[in-house]
């Protein structure tokens, strides 16, 4: 149940705390004076939409803070467990800010939360029914969640729906499978062919630029040759005038002369040095030389394979040295068409799976809304005679639509008919049914599904509009009755109705520079004196002032 909720610079509360009991609380107030106000607030704080002009004027943002007794509501604890945002002594405490020009933010127990969070929770601690309730009933959507929380199967819908939307994305993709196909397939040709020339060649960048060296080499063979035999000649096998000799005879004359100067003999070893550096030039060169022999198939055999290589870069239109990264490219493209061209298959076998799945499901579906249908009928029409419909039979009607379909909500739509009396037919609901007369087959829906609501507090915002009388009488009786085993909050214009309230607050609207709400709590005089007013308007005599305590004295204790 709702503790206290604490409200400050929210639409036209500039502050406003109010504390509630258990059982059934109304709320009365003249009419503009704000009374759904605070019931806006709360919705906000449980979730609700948030926009920057709920904020009042002048002011930073709006608060809005609310403490719940949890401590009986098994699947609120359970919820704040799962996610670590339990409080004390089976309380909890929300709080939502709202700014006029950024995202709101939410807490749990001062911890912050998305508002995502808040509408969650919400749904466990709360059940909030608006102004317009008796309007958005005529909306199929709205019928079919009526039924299927009656049938406590609203996880199955969604699961269901997630399931509708699997087949859908598959149904999509195995189309576009489908259609290309052929491409596909064509594509794995060319590349296959392409993949088997280039693995035939067996590109290596490594040897290409090894064979384009010895190609240059070999092609200037005669050159080498003869340029390598004049170099040696020079500089070693000539007698007397290749560099060796002169280094030999220089080195004698330097060893000579060291014996008249000692430090000519450094010179000589420096001679003797260039001497054994010189004969291991001539070595690699008369090994290089010896490498220059004519080699004619040699030549041709890398001829063939440069050629080879230059053929394929151009036909594929890249340098030959990138034709082993552009085969790995290609063979890994290939590897991935080979891969998924029997993704229609694949695709088909999932597709069939989620089918079978979702119409098993949906099966179940069906069955659980038949039973819930024919048991919420029996309860609404229970409740009709009292509100003033006794000639009146309201029925659930399920019809399967567009068979094959793989919809989110399942097999069949759901339609409230009424008929508004013997002699009529059936019809849809905005087809039989009046003004008052919807309002009350909508209260006579709202309280069946109040009573199998796991929620610990209910909210009515002018449930009861569109009745008056003795009806109104018995709707208060029958709101009473309901906050036996959960607490009832209910705005209500109507005396009858407040009248039966255990405990009573007025909205009160106060006009100054800036225009405010205020909320008191009555005492047995001031309902009185409340309930006067709403009997007889702005001028309270003796007789509505009688009349008054009368519907309070005929409350049921």
């Amino acid at each position: 149940m709702i503790n206290w909720i604490d409200v400050r610079d929210f639409v036209v509360i500039k502050h406003v705390q109010i504390s509630f009991e258990p059982g059934f609380t109304v709320i009365t107030g003249e009419t503009g004076a704000g009374k759904s106000v605070v019931v806006d607030a709360l919705a906000m704080l449980l979730g609700g939409r948030a926009s920057g002009d709920l904020v009042r004027s002048g002011s930073e943002h709006a608060e809005i803070q609310a403490d719940f007794d949890v401590s009986e509501l098994a699947s609120a604890r359970d919820w704040l467990i799962q996610m670590e945002l339990s409080g004390e002594d089976g309380e909890c405490t929300l709080r939502r800010l709202v700014y006029p020009e950024k995202a709101s933010r939410g807490f749990i127990n001062g911890r912050p939360v998305a508002i995502q969070s808040l509408r969650e929770l919400g749904a466990l601690l709360t059940d909030i029914h608006g102004q317009h309730e008796h309007h958005r009933l005529l909306q199929r959507e709205v019928q079919r969640a009526v039924l299927d929380d009656s049938a406590d199967i609203r996880e199955d819908v969604e699961a269901l729906a997630e399931l509708a939307s699997q087949i859908s994305q598959l149904t999509a993709e195995l189309a576009q499978a489908q259609s290309g196909l052929d491409t596909r397939r064509e594509r794995e040709a060319l590349l296959r062919h392409q993949v088997d020339e280039l693995s035939t060649l067996e590109p290596d960048p490594e040897e290409y630029v090894e064979i384009g060296q010895k190609h240059t080499r070999l092609s200037h063979t005669q050159e080498l040759a003869q340029g390598t035999w004049q170099l040696l000649q020079e500089l070693d096998q000539a007698e007397t005038t290749s560099v060796s000799s002169v280094l030999t005879r220089a080195a004698g004359r330097l060893n000579d002369l060291a014996a008249f100067d000692t430090r000519l003999s450094a010179l000589a070893d420096q001679v003797d040095g260039l001497g054994a550096q010189l004969a291991e030039v001539v070595a690699a060169l008369q090994g290089h030389s010896d490498d220059y022999a004519v080699e004619p198939d040699e030549l041709e055999r890398i001829n063939q394979r440069l050629g080879a290589l230059h053929d394929a870069g151009r036909k594929y239109r890249v340098p030959p040295e990138a034709l082993k990264a552009l085969l790995d490219e290609m063979s890994q493209e290939l590897d991935t068409l080979t891969a998924t061209v029997n993704d229609p298959q694949s695709l088909e076998a999932e597709l069939d799976k989620a089918r079978r799945i979702y119409d098993k499901q949906a099966k179940m579906i069906s069955k659980a809304r038949q039973k819930a249908a024919q048991d919420l009928e029996k309860k609404v029409n229970d409740q009709l005679p009292s509100l003033g419909l006794a000639a009146s039979v309201f029925r659930i009607t399920l019809r399967e639509e567009d068979a094959g379909e793989h919809r989110p909500w399942g097999l069949e739509n759901v339609h409230f008919e009424l008929q508004s009396g013997p002699d009529l037919p059936f019809a849809p609901l905005e087809r039989a049914a009046s003004g008052g007369e919807l309002s009350r087959v909508s209260l006579a829906i709202q309280l069946t599904v109040a009573q199998a609501t796991p929620a610990s507090s209910c909210i009515y915002d002018e449930v009861d509009v569109g009745i008056g009388g003795r009806v109104a009488d018995i709707v208060g009786q029958k709101l009473r009755a309901l906050a036996q085993n959960r607490q009832i909050l209910c705005i209500t214009h109507l005396p009858q109705v407040a009248a039966q309230g255990q405990h009573h607050l007025r909205v009160t609207k106060l006009s100054g520079d800036a225009t405010q709400v205020e909320l008191d709590t009555l005492d047995p005089t001031g309902r009185t004196e409340e309930l006067a007013r709403m009997l007889g308007g702005v001028e309270i005599t003796a007789k509505t002032r009688a009349h008054a305590e009368e519907l309070l004295s005929r409350t049921v204790t």
